[in-house]
């Protein structure tokens, strides 16, 4: 391969199918490359199907790629240097290869396979199922994991995607058979909503020609339609959830939000990093960790998605000061509405987190994420750009009227896990 341009050089390409692809030069250094493909392949897309066929599918496509048995295709990874992963989330599901530059075309070839042609079986069907099983009893008895199900399950209606974690219930995977998972990869992977994501540093050119060999227009078929949304608004009443032998709470707080496209997004994204999403500076770490020394962790995250979103506090703590946490942890909602942020502390949270941007540009699988947010949000090639200075031209002011609409602790979801309240 010959390098181009760096990793902010995104480029948007259409392969002979159609299919749309976002392009991406490694980092100077790297001596990897990175593929993702992304398809309307969520749990929102489930359709009535058996809540965790979703995930369920994605899992099994990394199994057996075109035939090749589990053993064979872990000898030829190994042997290749390249690593094959598949992820799901309400909207969408990702199949995702990681490699060496100098094996890029083998391993491509992989990758297409899982996308496409993935063998399914009866046997890699029945160890998935298990696995998903363990996950759920996790799911029920860890305070952290518990927290957030039934958080979402109080911010979302009934019917939302957003409301569900992906892996069913037990009685739901039981109803899971090759023939469900065979019929929704069918109708939600080879189709032309999805999108490929190629970090590396071989000349557009000769990208597209190649990924145009692997993904051929045959293999492709129109992509289904996104779901409808319930409304609804969160419930408000505190929620505990007994879980016996546990010994620290899992405190969680939350509301809707925007989806990603909304122009307030970059608003969102710093009051968040105040919130508790920029780790040792944000409130919520300095003043229920550091100042008060009350919780294990304090911190916060902002999901904006292409449908909608939802924004989370969340904090771990002993039994005893669980109130203690709860209090603060909504004072500090409620401040980000009602005072306005100071210039100084502004500065510093605003830089800080425009210092991690150039470091996500090191690496192959670190710039690779940053494309494949870009290829799914749509988002313009020179996004990264221009990022800094969208974050720089946000004044105090504009951050607190967004605040008054999104962060009022008096209209988020509450829910704490962990030992009996006593």
């Amino acid at each position: 391969m010959t390098r181009s341009g760096g990793p902010l050089d995104l480029a948007r390409d259409r392969l002979r199918s159609d299919l749309e692809v976002l392009l991406q030069p490694a980092p100077a250094s790297a001596r990897s490359f990175a593929v993702t493909f992304v398809g309307p392949a969520g749990w929102g897309y489930e359709d009535g199907g058996p809540e965790g066929l979703a995930t369920v599918t994605a899992r099994l496509l990394v199994t057996r790629p075109g035939g090749r048995t589990r053993e064979r295709l872990a000898r030829t990874l190994d042997r290749l240097g390249g690593s094959l992963i598949s992820s799901t989330d309400p909207e969408s599901a990702e199949v995702g290869l990681w490699g060496p530059t100098d094996a890029w075309k083998p391993l491509l070839r992989i990758f297409a396979d899982a996308v496409l042609r993935p063998t399914f079986s009866e046997d890699e069907l029945a160890r998935i199922l298990r696995q998903v099983r363990e996950r759920q009893l996790r799911q029920r008895v860890q305070p952290d994991l518990r927290a957030d199900r039934e958080l979402l399950a109080r911010v979302f209606p009934k019917g939302h995607p957003y409301r569900l974690t992906g892996i069913g219930t037990p009685r739901s995977v039981d109803r899971i058979t090759l023939g469900l998972v065979e019929r929704f990869h069918r109708q939600h992977y080879p189709n032309r909503s999805g999108l490929l994501v190629l970090t590396a540093s071989a000349p557009h050119r000769d990208l597209v020609r190649e990924l145009s060999a692997f993904f051929p227009g045959s293999d492709l078929r129109p992509g289904p339609a996104p779901p409808s949304l319930p409304a609804g608004t969160p419930i408000r009443e505190p929620l505990h959830v007994s879980i016996p032998g546990q010994s620290q709470v899992a405190v969680r707080l939350g509301a809707p939000s925007r989806p990603r496209s909304d122009p307030s997004y970059p608003a969102l994204f710093l009051l968040n990093e105040v919130l508790g999403g920029r780790p040792l500076l944000s409130r919520l770490f300095q003043r229920v960790r550091e100042r008060h020394g009350l919780a294990y962790h304090a911190s916060s995250e902002l999901e904006a998605m292409r449908w909608g979103g939802y924004w989370e506090a969340v904090a771990g703590t002993d039994p005893a000061t669980r109130d203690r946490v709860v209090r603060l942890m909504r004072t500090e909602v409620q401040r980000l509405s009602t005072e306005t942020i100071g210039r100084g502390e502004l500065d510093r949270i605003r830089e800080s987190s425009l210092g991690s941007l150039p470091l996500e540009l090191e690496t192959t699988a670190s710039a690779h994420e940053l494309a494949v947010e870009a290829a799914y949000h749509r988002l313009p090639l020179d996004f990264y750009r221009r990022w800094p200075a969208t974050l720089r031209g946000l004044s105090p002011g504009e951050l607190r009227k967004v605040a008054e609409t999104e962060f009022r602790a008096g209209e988020t979801a509450l829910v704490t896990a962990g030992p009996p309240a006593r």
